[in-house]
């Protein structure tokens, strides 16, 4: 292909707004669409080179996949290796070296996308630490890189003359997807090459159009409009996306119009070919692999070391770094292995099979680190496996299942159908009601209580007053379906429970550092208000189960190196403690009027903390909000007792 400074100089355009909002700098909500705009400009050129060839009649796979092994493995090769040199001396986190294992198999299986929609989301603390978590955008590509060659191959061998037809077909049905799937999955629809195939459609379509006799035609006053409409609509973009706007889906259009506006009509002797062509944006754009490469193992590595948080000195920083780093893996790493008279196709074949299997190793090494790592420090080893067993019971643990003991996460048919059944046998149910502390508390009520029939319908984020949180991860709950569900089957429930976070009542400063101020009366009031509808449609009573108060530290991050008895006090917070209190008699107090009942969980459960958090050598909490699986047992069956003795006589405990 004819070099084209201008795109070079859009990847810049991709680039920069990534590496700002990673950073966590100010400004650019947005940011994110840089990735967007770099799938459009992969479409096009590798649509252009595939076109080109298979028109010319030597196009060869193998070439295809050589060019694509010397563009992107050396580099990333590069990476791996200092990032697996430099992790261990920033944490010896078992939990965060294991993850790092995961993510790095993934890589190598090219994978990666399906990794991180299985184990994060794209926004929020937990993707910040993860060291690969760009890599996904890799793994869509090379998904891409694999199966539209052998797809434009196909057609034409046998639709020559509909190629652009294909292109169009799978483009429409993408976007159609991205659209639907947005309201279903948004963390599977960000990560998926099914919802993002239009995009890189997109940039292919404009490869095509470039060489059509109506694009000859173009005059050079509309090119250089266009041009700027396409540059308006990218900036535009990352300035008015934020990570709550529905993404991908219609919605971006926008900055995929705004990239394919810059690839057709950005050309040169147009004014905008000129600004993108300045010395500055050529050199980011020409370095912009490698510097999108290293931005995010810099970040994140600044972030662990700095117990997850990234000041604005560091974020700096790490963008300084980030950019030196790039600078020196073009120059030593990128360009000499895309001369072919240094490397040949042979030793790049071997050296990319060196480099899998390499990845693949470290991998299975970091991954391992908890079993080989037993063997040398055994008894803190045994220690952290504690802290893992307690993790695992909150993300891993199956909910209690029994014939008439029932959970789901949503009030669908199927639900529906097994809790009328149970009804014909047991006549009243236990119904409880939450989000992720509903689904503790109905393993809490459901494994140690002589009730045959208790049942929830609870899910991680729902609670019963405004969602406080990331819009784009907002979760169906199942409130409003419940009161229908109560109307219908008010007969057969004998108590309605719930529960919920009291962390998420705290607007302005987080429970752990604010005041009784920051308790947000308007999301109190809602809850009383969700609950009072509720007690009048299902003429049941109705028993709100209090606050847990949160913990400072994850238990999988505390000190495994040393014993635990002298450590849990820190992680015990006196604020966190006042605060839920204070919310439990506000609570209390209100739901005492509407004739609704109120049991402390520091009462119910008969907390005390910091000597609750390890019993009979198990750790109870599974992080800083929840309860593990020891907790369930040890701290449901006080709650029992405490609300058996309180009059609730349909909570009696087992004997």
């Amino acid at each position: 292909m004819q070099y084209r400074s201008e795109i070079d100089g859009l990847r810049a355009v991709a680039v920069l707004p990534v590496l700002w909002l990673h950073a966590d700098l100010p400004g650019l909500p947005g940011g994110f669409l840089g990735v967007d705009v770099f799938f459009v400009i992969s479409g096009f050129l590798i649509t252009s080179i595939i076109n080109r060839e298979l028109c010319e009649k030597r196009f060869s796979v193998i070439t295809f996949y050589e060019r694509r092994a010397r563009r992107i493995l050396p580099a990333l090769a590069c990476v791996v290796i200092v990032t697996s040199m430099i992790i261990p001396w920033v944490t010896l986190s078992p939990k965060v070296l294991g993850s790092y294992g995961e993510s790095l198999l993934a890589v190598t299986a090219f994978v990666s996308n399906l990794y991180f929609w299985q184990t994060t989301g794209y926004f929020g603390t937990t993707s910040e630490l993860s060291v690969l978590l760009h890599t996904w955008s890799l793994a869509v590509e090379e998904q891409y890189y694999v199966l539209f060659p052998l797809l434009a191959l196909l057609i034409f061998k046998y639709a020559r003359p509909y190629f652009a037809h294909f292109l169009i077909g799978i483009a429409l049905f993408s976007l159609g997807y991205a659209q639907w799937y947005q309201s279903v999955d948004p963390i599977g629809n960000f990560y998926l090459l099914p919802s993002r195939a239009w995009e890189l459609m997109a940039g292919a379509l404009a490869s095509l159009y470039i060489n059509t006799a109506n694009y000859s035609q173009v005059a050079a006053n509309t090119k250089n409009v266009l041009s700027l409409i396409g540059l308006v609509l990218i900036l535009a973009s990352y300035a008015l996306f934020t990570p709550a706007t529905a993404h991908p889906s219609m919605l971006t259009l926008i900055p995929v119009s705004g990239a394919v506006l810059l690839l057709l009509f950005a050309t040169t002797g147009t004014t905008m070919a000129a600004m993108l062509s300045m010395p500055v944006l050529l050199f980011i754009g020409i370095t912009s692999y490698s510097l999108y490469l290293w931005h995010q193992p810099v970040l994140a590595l600044l972030r662990i070391y700095h117990d997850g948080e990234l000041t604005h000195l560091f974020s700096i920083l790490g963008i300084v770094l980030s950019f030196i780093l790039s600078i020196a893996s073009w120059r030593w790493i990128e360009t000499p292995f895309r001369n072919k008279q240094r490397f040949s196709s042979t030793r790049i074949f071997k050296y990319s099979g060196t480099c899998l299997l390499g990845f693949s190793c470290l991998g299975l090494l970091f991954y391992s680190n908890v079993t080989w790592r037993s063997v040398i420090e055994p008894e803190n080893m045994a220690r952290y496996q504690q802290l893992a067993t307690a993790y695992s019971s909150h993300t891993r643990q199956p909910m209690v299942s029994e014939p008439c003991k029932l959970w789901s996460s949503v009030l669908d048919p199927e639900f529906t159908r097994k809790f009328e059944k149970c009804a014909q046998q047991h006549q009243q149910a236990v119904f409880i009601l939450g989000g992720s502390h509903g689904m503790d508390l109905y393993n809490a009520v459901a494994m140690n209580s002589a009730a045959p029939f208790v049942v929830s319908v609870s899910r991680g984020s729902c609670r019963a007053h405004a969602y406080r949180g990331h819009p784009k991860n907002k979760p169906h709950c199942q409130y409003q379906d419940f009161l229908s569900f109560a109307k219908k089957h008010a007969s057969h429930i004998g108590l309605i429970v719930y529960t919920q976070t009291p962390d998420k009542l705290f607007t302005g400063a987080s429970i752990f550092a604010g005041t009784i101020e920051n308790i947000n009366k308007h999301y109190v009031n809602e809850v009383v208000r969700y609950l009072t509808k509720v007690k009048r449609v299902a003429s049941a009573p109705v028993l709100m189960i209090g606050m847990l108060p949160p913990l400072t530290t994850h238990p999988v991050d505390w000190n495994y190196r040393q014993p635990f008895s002298g450590q849990l006090p820190a992680y015990v917070s006196d604020k966190a403690i006042a605060h839920s209190v204070a919310l439990d008699d506000i609570f209390s107090k209100k739901l005492n009027v509407a004739g609704i009942g109120y049991i402390s969980k520091l009462e119910g459960f008969n907390l005390r903390l910091p000597e609750d958090l390890i019993v009979e050598g198990a750790i109870t909490y599974s992080d800083r909000r929840h309860i593990s699986t020891i907790g369930e047992q040890v701290f449901g069956r006080r709650l029992l007792e405490h609300a058996y003795g309180q009059g609730y006589r349909i909570l009696e405990p087992a004997r």
